[in-house]
This record gives C-alpha cells, sequence and structure tokens, in this order.
C-alpha cells in the first residue's frame, strides 16, 4: 500500500490574497496570448475580431484594441452598448436579432460604432433593415452559415438563394458570412483538428464564391473558433477569425493542444470546506463559479475527468457540482491525497467563459502581484 501523501502545497495562484472563490487573471501570460494571436492574423492577412463574450469585461476588450484586434464581436446587443461606452469602435454582433426594438437599438448603436449584424432569416433581416430604411440608413449584415455544428445558420446550398432575398431588403447590406466552426472541438488529434478547420474555412470559402455569383460582393467570409483559428486564419479567402477563448485559455484548449498550463492565464480558486471522508471532499466553487461543462472534445475526457482541473492536487478531480459545492472524488493511485479543510486549490477551468460569466470580476496579477480588479458587465448585458 502507498504511504499517504502529504497535503498540497501552495502555489503562486493559491497564494493570491483573493476571497473565495475567486478568478485572478495574470496579465503577463494574457498579452503573449493576445500577441501571438495577432502575430498569427497579421501574417495571413486577416481581421481579428476576438469574441468578447468570452469576458464581457471593458478592460479586457481594451486591451486586446490595444494588442492588434481589429474589433470585437460580441453575443448581443447589450454587449455591444456596453463595449460601445467602453469606447471600442468596430462591433460585430454575432447572434441573428430579430423585430423593431431590437431594430431600434442597432440604429442607436450603429451611430456611435462601426457595426456589423448578423442574420440567418430574410424575416428577421427585413424587420431590421425596415428600422435602418424609415431613418435613412443601412444595416450591414452577416448571414450566418451552418458549417456542422447544426446551431443558427443557413445550409450551404440554400445560401445563395437566402442571401439574394435578404440583400434584396430595404434598408439591407449583406456584407459578408460567418460560421461557429464549433464542430472541431471534436477532433480527436492535432491532425484531425487542423484537418477539419482547413475543411471549415474551405467550405466558407466555396459557399462565398456561390453568393459572389450571385451579383453580391460579400467581402467578409468570418470563421470563429479558438479550436480552429490558428489554421482557419491561413485559408485562401477567409477574412476575419472571431477566436475568443485564446485569449485566456482552459482545460478545452490544452486537451485539443493549443494551450499548456503555462499559457492558462486564469485560475478560480477555491476553498476545501468539507473533507468528511479520506476520498472525498467539498470546496466552495460550485456551478455558480465553474459551470458543469466538460472538456467540450469528449475524445480527451478520460485524461482530462471532471468539471476542471485542479492543478495542485493530482488525483483528485471534480466529479460533481451543485450551485455553491464542488463534489471532490479521489482518483489517483494510491491513498488519498488530504485536504484539510482551509487548503485552497488552484483550479483551470473546462469553460473559461462560464467562470468569467459567473464571477464577473478578476483580480488581475502584473509581475506576480495584484495590481487591479477588472470588472464584468452587469444586468443587461445579455439582453
Amino acid at each position: 500500500m502507498s504511504a499517504v501523501s502529504s497535503a498540497p502545497a501552495a502555489s503562486r495562484w493559491t497564494d493570491i490574497p483573493v476571497a473565495t472563490p475567486g478568478l485572478v487573471l495574470d496579465r503577463d501570460v494574457l498579452d503573449r496570448n493576445l500577441d501571438e494571436m495577432a502575430a498569427i492574423a497579421r501574417s495571413a492577412g486577416v481581421e481579428l475580431f476576438p469574441h468578447a463574450k468570452t469576458h464581457r469585461m471593458a478592460d479586457a476588450g481594451r486591451r486586446q484594441i490595444e494588442r492588434g484586434a481589429h474589433g470585437l464581436c460580441v453575443a448581443k446587443l447589450g454587449e455591444a452598448e456596453a463595449f460601445a461606452d467602453a469606447g471600442i469602435e468596430r462591433l460585430f454582433v454575432a447572434n441573428p436579432i430579430f423585430g423593431a426594438e431590437n431594430g431600434a437599438r442597432a440604429l442607436a448603436l450603429s451611430r456611435r460604432a462601426d457595426l456589423l449584424l448578423a442574420t440567418d432569416s430574410v424575416d428577421a433581416a427585413a424587420s431590421i433593415g425596415a428600422v435602418f430604411a424609415a431613418a435613412g440608413a443601412t444595416a450591414r449584415m452577416m448571414l450566418a452559415i451552418d458549417s456542422g455544428l447544426g446551431r443558427e445558420g443557413v445550409s450551404p446550398a440554400k445560401a445563395p438563394e437566402v442571401a439574394k432575398a435578404i440583400a434584396a431588403a430595404p434598408g439591407v447590406e449583406l456584407v459578408g458570412i460567418y460560421t461557429h466552426e464549433g464542430s472541431t472541438y471534436g477532433a480527436k488529434d492535432r491532425a484531425d483538428l487542423e484537418a477539419r478547420a482547413v475543411a471549415a474555412g474551405e467550405a466558407m470559402v466555396a459557399v462565398a464564391e456561390a453568393i459572389r455569383a450571385e451579383g453580391i460582393p460579400l467581402p467578409i467570409v468570418s470563421l470563429g473558433a479558438s479550436a480552429s483559428a490558428r489554421a482557419v486564419a491561413h485559408v485562401p479567402g477567409v477574412t476575419q477569425i472571431r477566436p475568443g477563448i485564446y485569449a485566456f485559455n482552459d482545460v478545452g484548449q490544452v486537451a485539443l493542444g493549443n494551450a499548456t498550463l503555462d499559457t492558462v492565464a486564469v485560475r478560480v480558486i477555491g476553498t476545501v470546506v468539507s473533507h468528511p471522508d479520506p476520498d472525498r471532499a467539498c470546496i466552495d466553487a460550485g456551478s455558480k463559479s465553474l459551470s458543469t461543462d466538460l472538456v467540450p472534445a469528449a475524445a480527451h475526457r478520460d485524461e482530462y475527468p471532471g468539471m476542471g482541473l485542479i492543478v495542485n492536487a493530482p488525483g483528485w478531480v471534480i466529479e460533481k457540482m451543485s450551485e455553491e459545492h464542488g463534489w471532490l472524488r479521489w482518483h489517483g493511485a494510491g491513498e488519498p491525497t488530504p485536504l484539510p479543510v482551509g487548503t485552497r486549490l488552484e483550479i483551470v477551468p473546462n469553460h473559461v467563459c462560464m467562470a468569467f460569466a459567473m464571477l464577473r470580476r478578476a483580480a488581475v496579477l502584473k509581475d506576480g502581484t495584484v495590481a487591479e480588479t477588472w470588472e464584468g458587465f452587469g444586468p443587461g448585458s445579455s439582453e
């Protein structure tokens, strides 16, 4: 029988004086990640519009622009309004919107930012275009294409017909197509990931060419996933990439080989609050801090089990969650490593977007010490 090992040692992350559960962000690592993707975009000659729904923080968005991004992509009008308030001048709302009320909000936003809007139906586009046309303005729109994820977006086969009808709607200018190639997260290894990414990029370029054959100029071909951004950026004909998680990274990116622990810029710090049996414990970080997401690449879940990676207590797995508790079980070899109540744990989220959305505040490190606090957007940003 193996000897009982000592309790986890503190790390540079767990020594940070934050209340738990707390989100800690290393700005030096963030900057290196931002610089890397900006360099990729420059070398490929594409625009970089990071998906800022990942963080929903004005300070993070401004930093992305300062370090080479051309604009920001968002999921909701509320996010776009908040980033415009923070001084971001180019925004793409990559989520279909509908109706006169949203049209009025988009029109107001277009008067203070260079705005792209999304659609995948003639009715939705017309409802927004009517508001713009009545004001003597034009809504610049992107047509969503389903590249295999099965979420929003028209099929490639239907795209030319739908594009023609949308382009004919009053108050609308169709300027591009976009997709979230989320199916690339199912890759089994690096070669599979690159093959899937290149295939998605080439398919989108083919759709663009088919639409252009109908007489629509369509200057923008946009793809968006951190899993595939490094590969799709270099596909001829792609003009824009929209990765989001790359800035911070998470277990999902580590599993795909896009990141290492050294390039993950964030940790959630949790505290052991219960350790009633040697092989089970609870921490104060539950679904309201980390979410219940597993690693998105199902092929890698045996290697990265549970709902977050506990860096300083290997062998312990976050097996289950309730709202305020993470339920830990010992999955390691030999006797469980003790987790005395009060032990602080360094956790890499499986899906970093959810950690930002849940905790909404980050202690930001510079040279290893807390230099500032970044706050997330408040109520209304999801509207």
